[in-house]
């Protein structure tokens, strides 16, 4: 299973592949969450995930899962639904996210606050649970993105929602994309290569009937 996630795909063997949308479960059950602190901030990581990276705007956790679709589907979009929800305790003031810093530089750039509009709101940042975030052929495999947010704040009172359990829906469309067919390929090689898609995918289990 992908490290990134326990993503599984769910009632694709007793549903037509043009039916829409798709059941997914993401469980984070278990997932390790680090605190830190950086002077008056909380910094909070989430374990297989990277950051939001809004300059100005809370600094949180961020999942890319990647999928296997079946042929000639394209993902026009995905509804979240939290299934479980756990309340961190305490009140948080989550670092803003900070410019990135290239390599080469020498010197650090200046800190940016706290943009007021988000931290002086109690509306949920960053709201939305989940979005696509692209889809492409891989080696002819039809492979989608997501990007979950498993981690909601408030930043007004400071409270923090960690989404253990989520549904998310996942809208396809008949589509041509134009990608090349996966092709007559030797079993060895064939093989090979579902080897590396199954790796890159959380449902691995679905890479060769999808390959048709």
């Amino acid at each position: 299973m992908n490290y990134l996630t326990t993503l599984v795909l769910m009632g694709l063997a007793a549903s037509p592949l043009n039916s829409a949308p798709l059941s997914v479960s993401l469980d984070l059950t278990g997932r390790d969450l680090t605190f830190a602190k950086s002077d008056i901030y909380d910094l909070v990581v989430l374990e297989g995930a990277t950051m939001t990276s809004d300059v100005g705007a809370p600094s949180l956790p961020v999942l890319a899962v990647n999928f296997v679709l079946p042929q000639g589907m394209r993902l026009t979009s995905v509804d979240c639904k939290p299934e479980a929800n756990e309340g961190l305790a305490g009140s948080y003031l989550i670092l803003p996210a900070q410019p990135p810093l290239p390599l080469s530089s020498e010197t650090r750039p200046e800190f940016v606050p706290p943009d007021p509009a988000v931290y002086g709101s109690d509306r949920s940042y960053p709201g939305m649970s989940a979005e696509p975030a692209g889809q492409s052929s891989m080696s002819g495999y039809n492979v989608a993105q997501l990007l979950v947010y498993p981690l909601q704040y408030q930043p007004k009172s400071g409270i923090l929602t960690f989404s253990t359990l989520m549904t998310l829906g996942l809208t396809l469309e008949p589509a041509d994309l134009g990608y090349l067919p996966v092709g007559n390929r030797s079993p060895e090689t064939r093989a090979a290569i579902e080897e590396d898609i199954r790796a890159l995918v959380a449902n691995p289990e679905d890479v060769t009937r999808f390959a048709r």
